[in-house]
């Protein structure tokens, strides 16, 4: 059973040269069902199981570290991200700290304290799940997303495809089509002017522009 399992990665762990200050022993089969007595460990390294795998039980490693970056990189070092919590006097360190971990939430000088917020979402990231329950976020994972486009006044302008572009392609529809490209995503200023120019010109003038090399086609 899962008692069995904390044992392990305990036992793991001391094997590797942590210690258990408080715990770590599983009391005799028979007597307590799946309990598992709280336990704090110190000296753990990134070698051992409990760095790596999922808990799920009273086991507290304890790891000390020099910076707040590093704080946060041995926090992400781990395939899982559910639930996080930061204690600091400074709150503002503390929000800067949360910020960064790798989990679905996280909680300020406090436990668990989203879960029990039930209008936020509750789920996790990585290996810890995707997608949430509860909050606005866990409704809209029960339905299905669906895109409509509708022209907003359509009365007054439809959306068409440019007569340049229709069936049969006409030879300034490469020009067109650049140009466009070229107004939404332009560098510059004069790109965009450059490409109005090039639009109306495709319009009105579609002889005055240079000659691409020309495809010429055949229906069946």
């Amino acid at each position: 059973h899962h008692a069995v399992h904390l044992q392990a990665l305990v036992d793991d762990a001391v094997s590797k040269g942590a210690r258990a200050l408080t715990g770590g022993n599983l009391p005799p089969k028979g007597t307590v069902g799946q309990f598992y007595p709280p336990t704090v460990l110190v000296g753990v390294t990134s070698d051992m199981r409990l760095w790596k795998e999922e808990v799920f039980g009273p086991i507290l490693p304890v790891y000390k570290v020099k910076t707040d970056q590093e704080a946060v990189a041995v926090a992400n070092d781990c395939a899982f991200g559910l639930g996080s919590s930061v204690f600091s006097n400074n709150q503002g360190r503390a929000r800067a700290i949360g910020d960064q971990l790798e989990a679905g939430m996280t909680s300020l000088n406090d436990f668990a304290a989203t879960y029990m917020s039930q209008a936020l979402p509750f789920g996790g990231v990585k290996d810890s799940g995707f997608d949430r329950f509860a909050g606005i976020e866990g409704l809209r994972g029960c339905c299905y997303v669906k895109s409509v486009c509708e022209d907003r006044v359509p009365w007054l302008m439809k959306t068409n495809i440019p007569p340049l572009l229709q069936y049969p392609v006409n030879a300034a529809a490469f020009d067109f089509v650049s140009a466009l490209c070229k107004l939404f995503y332009g560098f510059s200023l004069a790109d965009r002017l450059g490409a109005l120019v090039t639009m109306a010109q495709c319009f009105l003038f579609p002889s005055s522009l240079k000659k691409k090399g020309a495809v010429k086609t055949k229906a069946a």
